[in-house]
């Protein structure tokens, strides 16, 4: 037996705000817009979505604090902004800071949750939540999972509840069009990862790798494009790609690469995707061990030859080499072995295990 959930209504395509955004108006009649500081006053998200809203009679008020890996402290007091100002909504505009934000601060308007209930529930509905992505990448538009900094548990953490799915999600590939040439890199890599990692993780299903699949098709082709000028073309497929990807891990959850990833941007400052790049490799190695079915069929999808293949184009995206201490390896190892994604993981993970990937990343090792 397995389940499949996925309520969010998704509206793809060039102006789907303008075209599709009067279903706006069945959230209310006040709504708080998420955002990072720059990103969507200059990519034309945040001026598609204030037009549509003043179109509709929909006061809106903007809280552009969040920042890359958005901490407990931020969702607190763009909550406590929310709740002054008597929101209705939110709306999440940018890559997976500011939806992620959006997710948590629409349940924090409605829960009364310390720092340790924020992570585990139990939840009561929150605020109905909108995304609009602005980069390839993370998928959080169509997910169930919020990932904040929580400086206490000295990591991220997610917070995973269905009621957080968005209610709509507006993917317009022309906000990623001004993406500069490290975040597409680095979006399109997280957003691969998303695919390879719920196509093999435990919780996976049928329907599942069928989403799985049709992502690796579309983000596959463009591995090599990734640098110089994208085309608006090209920058549609990846984000297609990404939503994909992201349904996927709603249903499978992520595995190790993410689990071990989290460390790595959490204390090295290496942005998520990149992490996830640096670990693919090693993981795809075990992967053609337990799962060498669906390990060929992953090469086959990207049109790779194999690991080798695979290894030498991550290297060549993403760099190969972490400045690490023993220290550090065994304080990851130790964060990193009774997570979620460790236990999705189709092989026995060990801290020997673990403790050889993170050394694999120093080289000359």
């Amino acid at each position: 037996m397995f389940t499949y959930y996925m309520p969010t209504k998704v509206f793809f395509g060039k102006a789907c705000v303008a075209q599709s955004g009067d279903v706006l108006a069945d959230l209310g009649r006040k709504a708080l817009l998420v955002t990072g500081r720059h990103s969507a006053k200059v990519n034309g998200s945040q001026a598609a979505v204030v037009e549509k809203l003043d179109e509709l009679g929909i006061s809106w008020f903007l809280f552009d604090e969040v920042e890359n890996n958005p901490s407990v402290a931020t969702i607190r007091k763009a909550a406590a902004f929310a709740s002054e100002k008597g929101v209705d909504f939110v709306i999440g505009i940018g890559g997976g800071s500011p939806m992620d934000a959006a997710k948590a601060i629409a349940l924090v308007c409605t829960n009364e949750l310390d720092d340790e209930q924020l992570f585990t529930g139990p939840y009561g509905k929150p605020l109905p939540i909108v995304a609009v992505p602005t980069t390839a990448g993370t998928g959080s538009e169509v997910t169930k999972v919020s990932v904040l900094t929580n400086p206490k548990a000295g990591t991220k953490q997610s917070i995973n509840t269905p009621l957080i799915f968005p209610t709509y999600a507006f993917v317009d590939p022309a906000f990623t069009e001004s993406v500069p040439e490290t975040v597409t890199v680095d979006t399109a890599i997280d957003a691969l990862s998303h695919a390879v990692e719920g196509y093999m993780s435990t919780a996976s299903t049928p329907m599942s790798d069928v989403w799985a699949e049709e992502a690796m098709r579309f983000l596959g082709v463009h591995l090599t494009d990734l640098t110089g000028d994208v085309s608006p073309v090209v920058r549609e497929d990846l984000l297609y790609g990404s939503t994909l990807a992201g349904i996927t891990i709603a249903q499978t959850g992520t595995t190790m690469v993410h689990s071990m990833g989290y460390m790595l941007t959490y204390y090295k400052g290496i942005s998520h995707g990149r992490a996830n790049g640096l670990l693919l490799p090693a993981y795809m190695k075990l992967m053609e061990e337990t799962m060498a079915d669906k390990a060929e069929k992953v090469w086959a999808i990207l049109g790779l030859a194999g690991l080798d293949d695979f290894t030498a184009l991550m290297k060549d995206l993403m760099g190969d080499t972490v400045d690490l201490s023993d220290e550090e390896i065994k304080k990851f190892v130790t964060m990193t072995l009774p997570t979620g994604g460790v236990q999705r993981t189709p092989y026995p993970v060990t801290a020997e295990l673990l403790t050889h990937i993170y050394q694999q990343l120093i080289g000359n090792r």
